[in-house]
């Protein structure tokens, strides 16, 4: 039956992820493989440019012509999204928020307000 075939395929799914897990956190994996087991997981391919694997921004330092990997000041703060890097941009995507819930009157028809768009472009 379809049921138990969907079953043995989500217990296969949330095994898979949990080795994984288990494999990078222990050190078995490189964090390159397990982004993207996690893309895959998310259902992104290299096939189809709208769903392309994603990689979190982690590098500060975009303009020296060398940089030291062993320097934890070239790294971004990844407690903060994109959008929070800066107290001006923390504001400019606050204050996007705020207008953009004083325009929705909150129909099905229309999306909620929100942070930040659907692309991954940090303008």
């Amino acid at each position: 039956p379809l049921g138990l075939s969907l079953y043995n395929f989500d217990k296969f799914m949330k095994n898979w992820r949990a080795k994984v897990t288990y494999q990078w956190t222990e050190g078995r994996i490189s964090n390159f493989e397990y982004l993207m087991h996690l893309n895959t997981f998310a259902g992104r391919t290299y096939n189809d440019l709208t769903q392309y694997p994603v990689f979190p921004w982690i590098i500060n330092d975009y303009e020296s012509e060398t940089i030291n990997l062993n320097d934890q000041k070239i790294y971004r703060d990844l407690s903060k999204p994109m959008g929070a890097l800066s107290e001006p941009r923390a504001t400019q995507f606050r204050e996007r928020y705020d207008a953009l819930a004083a325009y929705t009157d909150e129909s099905p028809d229309e999306p909620p307000p929100f942070h930040y768009g659907t692309d991954y472009s940090c303008e």
